[in-house]
Formats: structure tokens, sequence, C-alpha cells
């Protein structure tokens, strides 16, 4: 590994892991090569702390990028033309070989210019002073004694016009001072820090925060924040419900409420300090801004207020406060923490602002560029804040999905977007199940929970667990099952009951908890039945498992009747023989179906493939296909109705 890029990993991970410096993507960090031809920077959207040998960084010809500064032709143009040419300057001035999509940082050219090590952070302390209305001349006071005193830059939109600014900032520094600066620091931004060698730079920033953390006030310990369980759950449900009509998204939703959360709702003027908008591009772009302040028990005022803030920015708030409850944030689950860290930060600087004549925002203008800006999509889209998928934002249950049909159809509503919780009973298979969607999916998010559906306290445990965790249910996949392989005459009474148990007892305990759940919060809903075909047209010797999928399509048309009024639909999928994972065709039930039709073992799945009109074997993902439709807004007309995905074995009457 060259020296540099070494440097570059050592620098990055050090500031990376401190929330007080950094918050989520934020930040870069640039390491020359000692002749200074080559740059080493962070690419794009990568958060500091994740940097690595074979990821997080490109390498740049310094003489390539500085040249873009110099392009006559990029001077006049339009923001969006001009932006969307600056990178592609940047792509063309790597030279590192790399194949994946990476972007150098949109910052490479002001790093080309500045010393061999650059370090830009945010400091929770710097942002105090550079988001405050007189933050400029408190600085001044604190380093006025310096010979080389930090370089103030007036804000100036990220990217191609902050570099220029810049440029011309430290020729006119170096002409007073005979040198350029170690410190800059830049309105409603940041810090940068620049020297000859990491060590330095990195005890420059250790100096920097330290004095700016000198005039701060004491902190004073903060009163623990205390809500009811069920107050927090209806507060999630109200906000998921508010986000979803004032947007047409639905997100998952968190509540916080530990030390730097109580500190803040403990102040008396709280709710003045979060009323200017966005102090930084970073709030604005992660957080749309700051949080909206709810009263305690008004939840029918959050959607006022963020149809409010929609008019007025142009997106949603993702985060709110509420009065000695908490901070809530919503998104996905990859992004919730990384608002949290940018909201919370953002709190400390505005109580830090409020001592220098209090916060100083970004104006609808700068508000506007950063909304319009190519490059800040791409940074949350890499940060994993994006997303697409037609179920993106629901949250599913998903039952038995420690195997077979279960795993399967997780994983195919994994694909489409949902936030998955994984029950089953053994909660081991279910992990399993989740670490086979991190691999295929490796955006999802999924959790396992043990879960016997036959027990109705297991059931209200696990349907709350998800509500606590996520804020709701939008989706519930009835996927557990046996299938008992008896004739009438040897089916014992234990494996009748059983088999009533899972395949009844347990669809209706999960649809009465997750419906009182989809009824509460609003939106709507979809529930699906997993049945069979053998719920449609009998099979020989399977008297418990054709009563009970047969049951499960009449639950699920019943349910349809009677929660159509909410918006909840219910619908039932019919596979036809699927082999692939399954513990119902395991090798027992396939030695019985031999001996039904009185072939050998080894020909009972082509005997079943050749029964279907299309002679096409089934697979779990067909199932998952028809379940991912029957969910997701091309079905939203559809409800009671039976899919059968079986290659034409049975035809629906």
């Amino acid at each position: 590994m060259d020296a540099a890029l070494r440097q570059l990993i050592r620098v990055s991970r050090a500031v990376g892991k401190d929330t007080s410096l950094v918050q989520g993507g934020g930040g870069n960090t640039s390491v020359k090569t000692r002749d200074g031809r080559r740059m080493y920077i962070k690419a794009s959207g990568t958060a500091l702390k994740d940097m690595a040998e074979g990821r997080g960084w490109r390498r740049l010809g310094v003489k390539s990028v500085l040249a873009i500064l110099d392009e006559e032709s990029l001077r006049g143009l339009d923001e969006g033309p001009r932006e969307s040419r600056v990178m592609d300057r940047l792509l063309t001035s790597c030279d590192d070989g790399l194949a994946d999509d990476a972007r150098p940082s949109v910052e490479s050219h002001l790093h080309a210019f500045l010393g061999r090590c650059v370090v830009h952070l945010h400091p929770v302390a710097v942002g105090s002073y550079v988001c405050a209305k007189n933050g400029r001349a408190a600085l001044a006071r604190l380093f006025g004694g310096r010979e080389r005193p930090p370089l103030w830059v007036p804000y100036a939109d990220p990217g191609y016009r902050l570099a220029v600014r810049i440029r011309r900032l430290i020729r006119e520094y170096a002409e007073r001072h005979g040198t350029g600066p170690s410190v800059l620091f830049l309105e409603k931004h940041g810090v940068i820090v620049s020297a000859d060698t990491p060590e330095r730079a990195l005890a420059e920033v250790r100096r920097t925060v330290a004095i700016c953390e000198g005039k701060s006030r004491p902190v004073r310990p903060a009163r623990a924040l205390s809500a009811r369980r069920e107050e927090v759950a209806g507060l999630k449900l109200g906000i998921r419900r508010a986000y979803f009509e004032a947007t047409g998204k639905r997100v998952a939703v968190k509540h916080f409420a530990g030390e730097e959360v109580a500190r803040f709702l403990g102040r008396r003027n709280a709710r003045r300090l979060v009323s200017p908008a966005a102090l930084t591009p970073d709030e604005f772009a992660y957080a749309g801004g700051p949080p909206l302040w709810v009263e305690r028990g008004a939840a029918d005022s959050i959607l006022a207020g963020l149809r409010r803030r929609m008019k007025r920015d142009g997106r949603p708030a993702m985060s709110f406060l509420v009065p000695r409850v908490g901070l809530f944030v919503a998104g996905s689950e990859n992004s919730i923490e990384l608002v949290k860290e940018v909201v919370t930060a953002s709190l400390a600087v505005r109580v830090g602002a409020s001592a220098h004549g209090g916060a100083m925002a970004l104006n609808r203008r700068q508000r506007d560029f950063i909304a319009n800006w190519e490059m800040e999509g791409f940074r949350k889209q890499v940060a994993g804040l994006g997303g697409d998928g037609e179920l993106m934002g629901q949250i599913a249950v998903v039952t038995g999905a420690g195997s077979g049909l279960g795993r399967s159809i997780a994983a195919g509503l994994a694909r489409a977007g949902a936030t998955l919780a994984l029950a089953d009973i053994d909660v081991s298979s279910a992990e399993q199940t989740a670490a086979v969607i991190g691999k295929e999916t490796p955006a999802a998010c999924a959790a396992a929970v043990a879960c016997d559906v036959t027990s109705e306290e297991q059931v209200e445990r696990a349907v709350q667990g998800v509500v606590d965790r996520w804020g709701g249910v939008d989706i519930l996949v009835n996927a557990a099952g046996i299938a008992p392989p008896y004739s009438l005459v040897n089916l014992p009474l234990r494996q009748w009951q059983k088999a009533l148990d899972i395949n009844l007892t347990g669809y209706f305990l999960m649809a009465r908890s997750a419906a009182r759940v989809m009824i509460e919060q609003g939106m709507g809903g979809s529930i699906v039945n997993i049945s069979s075909k053998s719920g449609l047209e009998a099979s020989r010797e399977n008297t418990a498992y054709n009563a009970t999928k047969a049951g499960e399509i009449h639950m699920a048309r019943g349910w349809a009747l009677e929660l159509g009024e909410h918006g909840i639909r219910a619908n039932s999928v019919a596979p036809g023989n699927v082999f692939e994972g399954s513990q119902v065709w395991n090798p027992d039930y396939i030695k019985a179906c031999a001996r039904k039709y009185g072939i050998k073992p080894e020909e009972v799945i082509p005997h079943y493939v050749n029964m279907t009109a299309l002679k096409r074997r089934i697979g779990g993902r067909d199932v998952a296909d028809a379940v991912v439709f029957l969910c997701s807004e091309r079905a939203r007309t559809i409800t009671g109705q039976t899919l059968v995905p079986d290659s034409g074995q049975v035809m629906v009457r």
C-alpha cells in the first residue's frame, strides 16, 4: 500500500469515529504523495470511519485537478451543467485504475491547492461559531494572537464555487502573511485544517476544537425523559401516518431519549432554538432541516407541520421533538442513525450559537441549491439513504421465515425494499435467513424475531416489538405451516390438532395483532396468507393440510370484507409444489408420497412437475414475486382473492 494511502486511512478513521467532529457521511480528508503529483482523497458519500485499503477513496493527478479551476468554459455555465462537467473532469483525473463507480470528493479541486494533508470536519464546537450571527467576530477574538490567524470563508455553494472562492481568499491571505493559512473556518459549514504531515494536521484539529470548546458553558446534568411505552408507540404511529399523508411514502420511526436529547428539551428556549431553518448543507440534505416541534399529545399537528416545512423547503423534516418524551427520527433503518447524528449535533450547535447572536441559517437560495444539487443525491445514495423498490419503506412481518417458502418470500420482500421482521419459532434459522438476505441484498434491513405463532402472548409480544423497533406494520405474510402426511384412518389426533394450531390459529393470531396496528396507524396495509393448491383442490392422504389450507383462504376472504374500510387488503397465495428448502417436502414426506402413487422416492418430484400444464418446476422466487405483487401498489384494488403460482396444475374456478 502506498504510504500516502496508509496515512489517509489512518487519519480518516481517527477523526471519523468521533461524532463530535463529523456526523454520518460528512467530512473529507486527503493526503498527497511525497512528490506532490498525486492525491488520495475520500470518495463521495463514504463515511470517514469506514475507509479501508480497498474502498472509500480515489487517487487523482493533482495537476489535472488544478486545471479545472482555470478552465474558462466552466465559468459561464449554469450550476447544474457546470457541476456535472466538473465531476466528469474529476473522474477523468483519477489514475488509480479502480473499476468501481466511486466518485472522488466534490472538494477535490479545493484540496489540491492546500497542504499535503487536508482534514475537513464539522465539529460541534466549531459549528457554534461558524453557524452563529456573531461567530466570525467571536473567532477573531479567540484566535487573534496567532501569527497565522485562521481564514474566514464566507458561505459559498459547495463544489466549484466554494473552491474558486477559497483559492482567491488564500492568495490574498498569502500576500498579507507570506504563506497560506493552516486553519479555514467555513461559514455555515465547518473547518478545514491543512498541514504538511498527518500528525500535524491531527494536532491542529485538536488545538482548534479545544480553543472553541474552551469558551463553552459547562454542561448541566439533564433530567431524564420519561414517557409511557404506549405514548411512544402512539407517537410513532402518528408520525408514520402524517409522513405518509404528506409525502405518500412510508418510513420507519425510532425514538431517542438519551442525555443529549434530554438536555436540549430541558431548556426553556428549546422550541425557539429549532425554529430557524437548516444551518448547514448536511443538516438540510440528510435531515430536511431541524426537528419539527410537536407538543405532547398533539399528534394531529404533525401533518400540518410537515406540510408547512415542505412548502417552505420543498422537503419534509425527518425528525420530531416532543417535550418530555424525546426525539423521533423517520427514515429507513440505514438512514435513521445517520439522521440522528446530524440532528443531535445541530441541536448542540444551536445552543452554542445562541451565545454568539443566535443561529445563522441557510437562506432560501442556498437551500434550493442543495435541494437541486445532484451531488447531494449521490452522496445520500452511496450512504444508503436513497433506495428504490416498490415496497421501499414498508415494514413487513413474515412468519415461518427461517426456512422454505418463508425464507424465499422474505428475500423477495427485501429485494423490493421492505424492512423485515423474520418471525420463527427457531430463531437461529431466522438469523440465518437474515444473513442470506444481507448477502444477497446488502442494503436490506432484516431482523430475526423469536415467535411461536400458536402462543397468543408471543404473537402480541412479537408484533409490539416490531412497533417498538420500527414504528408500525404495513405487511403481514403468514407462511408458517406444517403438512402431516397421513391418510384419514391413520391420522393421529395430536397431528390434526397441531396442524389446526399452526396453520389456522397461528394465522388468526398474527392477523389479529397486525390488523390492530394497521387500523391504528391509519395507512392501510396488506395481509397475505400462504395457502396451497391443496386449499383449492384436495389431495389424497392430506386431511389436515387440505382443511387448514382451505380455511386460510376463507379466513382471508372474511378479513378482506372486515378490513376493507380501513384500506387493508387480505389475499392468499396458493402455490403449487415448491421443493427447494422446504420443511414440508422432507424425506419422510417424499417417501409417503412415493407410497401414495406407487413410485420411487426419486421419482416424486418429476411426477409432480409433470402434472403441471407448463411442465415447469416452481421455485421459491416464483412465490415471492406473487407475494410482492399482492403487497404492492400494483395490486391496490385486489383483495379477497387467491393467486395461484403453480405452473397451471390447478385452474381456479
